[in-house]
C-alpha cells in the first residue's frame, strides 16, 4: 500500500515538473518572438541607415573620382584613397546601425573597449603600416616614376613597378628584386632618370714617350664619329694624373639611354680607341702599377747600359 502511494506521489511530481518545463519553454519562446517583433523596426531603420551609408560612399567616391582626375595624383593612389573612403564611409554606416540596434550602445564604449586591441594591433602590424605609409608618400610624392634607373644601398636596377607595399627594380643581369617601400622611403637613393642622357668613363694610360695632345685628338675624333655618343654634351679627354702607370686619361662621353644601351656602346668606344691608338703606334698601359715592357725596349734600355752577358760558370771538378 506504501508502495503505491510513493509511486504514485513520483509519477504526480514527473507530471508537475513537465508542465512546468512546458510553460517555461513556452514562456522563453514566446518572449524572443515578442522580442524579436518589438525589434523588428529597430532592425529595419538600421538597415535603412547602413543602405543610406552605403549610398553615401559611392557618391563620395565618384566625387573624389572626378576631382582627382584633374590633378597630377598617381592612379593607384587615386584608386587606394577612394577605397580608404567607401571603407570609412560603411564603417561609420555599421557603427551608426548598431546604435540603433542596440540602444546602448554608443561610440564612446566602442572606443573604450578597442583600446587595447588597437595597440596590440598597431604593434604588430608597424612594419606593414610603415610600408603603407611610405608607398602613400612616394606615390604622392613620385620622386621617382617607372623606368628610372635607381640606386639603393646595394641593389641597383630599373624600376618596374611601384606599390603600396612594395618597389619592383630588375637589375642589370635580368633578377627582380623587392624592396619595401618603408627601406626605399628612408634610405639615400640616386637616381637616373629614365630617357636622360647618362655619361659613360673610360681610363686609359699611355707611356710618357707618346704625345699627348694627338692621343686627345684621336680620342675625341673616334667618339666623335661612334654611333651612339650625344654631341651635346660635348665628350672631351682630359690628363687626370701623372703616375708610375704613365699619363693617366679620363675619357668623358654621353649616350641617350632611351635609344642605346650603355654596355653595348661603351664596348664599341673602348675598342675603337684601342684600334685607332694602336694604328697611330700609341700604346696604352693598364690602370695598375705593373711595369710592362717590350723586347724592343728591353734591347734599347740593355744597349744603353752597356750590359755584357756572361757564360755560367763551370762547376770545378773536387779532383
Amino acid at each position: 500500500m506504501i508502495f503505491l502511494q510513493n509511486t504514485n506521489s513520483n509519477s504526480n511530481r514527473i507530471i508537475e515538473d513537465a508542465a512546468k518545463i512546458k510553460d517555461v519553454t513556452w514562456n522563453s519562446i514566446n518572449n524572443i518572438l515578442v522580442g524579436i517583433v518589438e525589434q523588428i523596426p529597430l532592425i529595419i531603420a538600421g538597415i535603412l541607415v547602413l543602405m543610406i551609408f552605403f549610398v553615401i560612399s559611392k557618391i563620395a567616391k565618384s566625387l573624389f573620382w572626378t576631382a582627382s582626375g584633374k590633378t597630377r595624383l598617381d592612379h593607384r593612389l587615386r584608386i587606394l584613397f577612394s577605397r580608404l573612403i567607401v571603407v570609412f564611409t560603411i564603417i561609420i554606416g555599421i557603427l551608426t546601425a548598431l546604435t540603433v540596434f542596440i540602444p546602448g550602445f554608443t561610440f564612446g564604449s566602442l572606443v573604450t573597449g578597442l583600446g587595447f586591441t588597437t595597440f596590440v594591433i598597431g604593434f604588430a602590424t608597424k612594419d606593414i603600416l610603415n610600408n603603407l605609409l611610405s608607398g602613400v608618400l612616394i606615390l604622392w610624392q613620385q620622386p621617382f616614376r617607372i623606368g628610372d634607373y635607381l640606386f639603393v644601398g646595394n641593389n641597383q636596377g630599373k624600376v618596374e613597378y611601384i606599390g603600396v607595399r612594395a618597389t619592383q627594380l630588375r637589375k642589370d643581369d635580368g633578377e627582380l628584386v623587392l624592396i619595401p617601400n618603408g627601406d626605399m622611403y628612408s634610405s639615400a637613393i640616386t637616381i637616373r632618370g629614365a630617357g636622360a642622357e647618362r655619361r659613360m668613363l673610360l681610363k686609359i694610360s699611355i707611356g710618357y714617350d707618346s704625345d699627348v695632345g694627338i692621343t686627345k685628338d684621336i680620342i675625341t675624333d673616334v667618339l666623335k664619329g661612334t654611333d651612339g655618343v650625344v654631341n651635346e654634351p660635348r665628350p672631351s679627354a682630359v690628363v687626370t694624373d701623372l703616375s708610375s702607370d704613365g699619363v693617366n686619361i679620363s675619357i668623358y662621353f654621353w649616350i641617350n639611354t632611351d635609344r642605346d644601351k650603355p654596355m653595348q656602346v661603351f664596348d664599341l668606344v673602348a675598342t675603337r680607341i684601342k684600334k685607332s691608338l694602336d694604328e697611330a703606334g700609341i700604346e696604352m698601359y693598364p690602370p695598375s702599377s705593373v711595369i710592362v715592357q717590350t723586347p724592343e725596349k728591353d734591347q734599347a734600355a740593355a744597349e744603353e747600359s752597356g750590359s755584357q752577358s756572361f757564360e755560367p760558370r763551370k762547376k770545378k771538378d773536387d779532383f
